[in-house]
């Protein structure tokens, strides 16, 4: 991306180190416009050169739009935590990560992440977005790619999926729990009641402490 940034038509180059801190969820302050345009325009351009369709990128007027927003908008409680008291901006620090993870091994040509990241986007509701994740993950033959893309009730399949990566970082212990709650809550958000059982059994909170479980 640094070197794709260099090019005459692209307003700022993009410094590895910057783009590292936004990608990884290190930085919360908001990225400057011209940061922001050159990194659109450098995805077009990788995404051409790659073979992987544009349409679903967005253009620069659509990023525009929610860059104002971003900027304009109020701080709300968000997250994937706050079913039981995670304080809003620890829970979307953590979501950050994992997500900006994702889209950092999908971009390195990783296919397990690149359909991982087209769950999420639908269960999301980014829908184009989950459109080019899900087209990188055919591309690259995911063994699970064709079945996502065939079924007729992609939010139910995606949910259950989640709720399986949920079990799986669930079973690697304490240090994978936050992955977990996740990929539970993704699920339990779409109805999965499964999820929605895992998370209260979690009922975690940040630095491993313990909530006694919800009052109903």
């Amino acid at each position: 991306m640094k070197r794709l940034s260099r090019a005459e038509d692209i307003p700022k180059e993009l410094p590895e180190s910057t783009l590292n801190d936004i990608l990884n969820g290190k930085r919360e302050r908001l990225p400057d416009w011209q940061l922001v345009a050159s990194f659109v325009m450098v995805c077009h351009r990788h995404a051409e050169q790659s073979g992987l369709p544009t349409d679903a990128l967005g253009g620069l007027a659509l990023w525009q739009e929610r860059w104002r927003a971003a900027r304009n908008e109020r701080p709300h409680a968000i997250g994937s935590y706050d079913l039981y008291g995670t304080p809003a901006d620890e829970a979307e620090r953590r979501t950050t990560r994992t997500v900006a993870r994702l889209v950092r091994m999908a971009g390195d040509g990783d296919v397990e992440a690149a359909y991982r990241l087209a769950l999420i986007k639908v269960l999301t509701g980014e829908n184009a977005e989950a459109g080019y994740w899900l087209h990188a993950a055919r591309r690259r033959h995911h063994p699970d790619a064709e079945t996502f893309a065939g079924t007729a009730r992609p939010a139910e399949f995606a949910a259950g999926q989640c709720f399986a990566y949920g079990q799986e970082y669930e079973q690697w212990g304490p240090a994978k729990q936050d992955i977990a709650r996740f990929y539970y809550k993704l699920a339990a958000d779409h109805g999965h009641p499964q999820a929605t059982e895992r998370l209260r059994t979690l009922r975690a909170v940040p630095f491993g402490k313990l909530l006694p479980a919800p009052v109903t």
